[in-house]
């Protein structure tokens, strides 16, 4: 286990992004976009979802993607002009919580592994929400990290280590199982849950994927295990890998709600 920041880059989401692939289609699906829609994606990244989207509203549509970090935005802007469809899809800097968007003005409205980072997530929906038209649909998919689950023979350090994750290392780990509330509270319609399992069994993309690298320097910075106990899940884990039976599980949980 190595450690470190941790700092997610265009890399990792990408990575991230193949993972959770299934999901993500599902996502795009539950948003019901048609030619010529408008949609937008809050915390798009370097644009792996904006560009997807803009298969399904074609250029008489429109998608706009918006993120807090400007290296993201330069990214997204570089793949849109790549392809072809920088004319009706477009990225800027914007913060999730205060959208610089009219009421009403998107015909679908989704995010992705966002509120995850958010101490607040009830005022990021209820601006996604604010800029969804009447009968609109919006989609929120997002990580419940208290769902991560890895084979060991040494469950209770499995167990305390996960718990470093999600209690720790980010803001609102447990932010899957809040959706459906979350949802609910936020005046939304006709609320559904589809769950998006994610299989690993390669320990060394489970590390990437996981934040490793952040999680070991929290478990020893509070105390939660010792350089030890972290020593001997590494080595069980490789262990495993080595064998080919290395296996993990985390659920993201998908919300999907229609704007009455």
């Amino acid at each position: 286990m190595t450690t470190g920041t941790g700092y997610v880059d265009p890399a990792y989401l990408d990575a991230a992004a193949r993972l959770a692939e299934s999901g993500k289609r599902l996502s795009y699906e539950r948003m019901s976009l048609t030619p010529g829609e408008t949609a937008l994606d809050v915390g798009c990244g370097p644009g792996t979802d904006t560009l997807h989207m803009a298969e399904l509203v074609g250029p008489t549509g429109r998608v706009v993607g918006v993120d807090r970090d400007p290296e993201m935005i330069a990214e997204a802007n570089r793949r849109a002009e790549i392809v072809g469809v920088d004319d009706f899809v477009e990225h800027q800097l914007a913060d999730a919580a205060a959208l610089p968007f009219a009421d009403g003005c998107f015909d679908g409205v989704r995010s992705e592994r966002l509120f995850l980072h958010l101490g607040e997530p009830e005022r990021v929906l209820a601006e996604m929400v604010r800029v969804t038209r009447a009968e609109g649909y919006v989609v929120v998919m997002d990580t419940d990290w208290g769902t991560r689950t890895v084979d060991s023979p040494e469950v209770d350090l499995e167990r305390r280590f996960a718990r470093v994750l999600a209690e720790t290392c980010l803001a609102n780990g447990y932010s899957g199982r809040r959706l459906f509330g979350l949802a609910r509270r936020a005046g939304l319609a006709d609320v559904r849950v589809d769950p998006v399992p994610l299989v690993i069994t390669d320990y060394g993309f489970f590390s990437l994927l996981s934040r490793m690298e952040m999680a070991v320097d929290a478990a020893l910075r509070t105390g939660a295990l010792t350089a030890a106990e972290l020593a001997r899940l590494d080595e069980t884990w490789r262990a495993m890998d080595d064998a080919g039976d290395f296996f993990a599980l985390t659920t993201m949980l998908m919300v999907t709600g229609r704007k009455p």
